[in-house]
């Protein structure tokens, strides 16, 4: 990038759309995974991670990874970007192999770009602070050439994410290390300090930088979807390139074997909005601490969320419970309980209830 040149010129935003949100079941189902939801607010989270780059980044520029089932869906949900930008594997292997993916056919169109790695299924408020901190990024990707990451403020002692471990001051550190999701007890410390953050799953880099890293840490990745573009990139044979892909995120794939990694603590408000419960968060509540969707009548009720569907929901005398009506199936759990959610869906699986996945 050369000198005065605002970064959003050179930049080119790649989401990451595969995930199927199976914590959100049954209202985030195989056809329908939880980016097609309007889950905070009225718009799809899909929706709300292309709006937020409204002027600031050219619809061409723009680009979508998700897996082929979902391909046609997601086309029709952003006629604003052209059909190609669609960019479809075959399957689900992870963020690596998904992010690589999206190097060797953007590169060809845009070679000197900055990517920048969204998840079409996070909540981001302070969309103008985003912004800010997005082109912060990118103009420490283009200059000082080092891969770059998003480190959330912990809020409270979440084991359920990644941490990194900064170290220095100011909008961009370094970061010292990757650590592994953690117990309770670290987790505490981790909140207490002033140098942990969780690991957003956002990134920033340069499209050459990239490409190095994969193939200096990761050769298995890029080795065969290379070959596959130097045979033509001929989409029917994508399938047989892919299969060859280990299934691994690109932190384990790349970061944590980079020699140097940035992180810009985000200003902004983040949630990964990753259960039933997060989504409770961003709801109004009576004055009992309930919340509701549709049409309801509680007594002596307290502390529950009512997501309802075409059903009228009566409840009486329940404390701490989630109740999730969808058309073909309802779900009922303890509030403390809702990661188990995940657990119902594998079940169904082993069963082979595809009818309701």
């Amino acid at each position: 990038m050369m000198p005065g040149t605002g970064s959003h010129q050179s930049l080119i935003i790649v989401i990451m759309a595969g995930g199927r949100g199976t914590r959100f079941w049954p209202r985030s189902r195989n056809a329908r995974p939880k980016q097609f939801l309007a889950i905070v607010g009225t718009e799809t989270l899909l929706h709300q991670t292309v709006r937020r780059l409204d002027g600031h980044v050219a619809p061409e520029r723009i680009f979508v990874v998700t897996t082929a089932d979902l391909a046609a869906e997601t086309r029709r949900m952003l006629p604003e970007l052209p059909q190609e930008n669609v960019i479809v594997e075959p399957e689900g292997r992870n963020t690596a192999p998904c992010l690589a993916l999206a190097l060797v056919q953007i590169e060809r169109k845009f070679p000197h770009g900055v990517m920048a790695v969204l998840s079409a299924d996070h909540w981001i408020g302070d969309r103008e602070i985003f912004l800010e901190d997005l082109d912060t990024a990118v103009k420490h990707a283009a200059w000082e050439r080092e891969l770059v990451t998003f480190g959330i403020k912990p809020t409270y002692p979440e084991t359920g994410y990644g941490y990194l471990e900064s170290e220095g001051h100011g909008p961009v550190q370094k970061v010292k290390a990757f650590r592994e999701k953690p117990p309770v007890e670290v987790a505490m410390q981790y909140l207490e300090s002033d140098r942990h953050y969780w690991n957003a799953g956002m990134f920033v880099w340069t499209l050459e930088d990239f490409r190095e890293g994969l193939h200096q840490h990761a050769p298995e990745i890029l080795g065969p979807l290379d070959t596959w573009v130097k045979a033509g990139a001929d989409p029917a044979a994508l399938s047989a390139a892919y299969r060859q892909l280990p299934k691994v995120a690109i932190d384990v794939a790349l970061l944590e074997k980079a020699e140097t990694v940035a992180v810009v603590p985000a200003r902004f408000r983040w949630s990964d909005v990753g259960s039933w419960p997060a989504a409770i968060e961003f709801q109004e509540t009576d004055p009992e601490g309930n919340v509701t969707q549709g049409e309801t009548l509680l007594l002596d009720t307290r502390n529950c969320a009512f997501f309802g569907g075409k059903r009228f929901i009566a409840a009486s005398g329940l404390d701490d419970l989630i109740v999730v009506d969808d058309d073909d199936a309802l779900l009922i759990c303890h509030r403390d309980r809702a990661q188990t959610v995940k657990q119902i869906v594998e079940r169904l699986k082993a069963e082979g209830r595809e009818d309701l996945l």
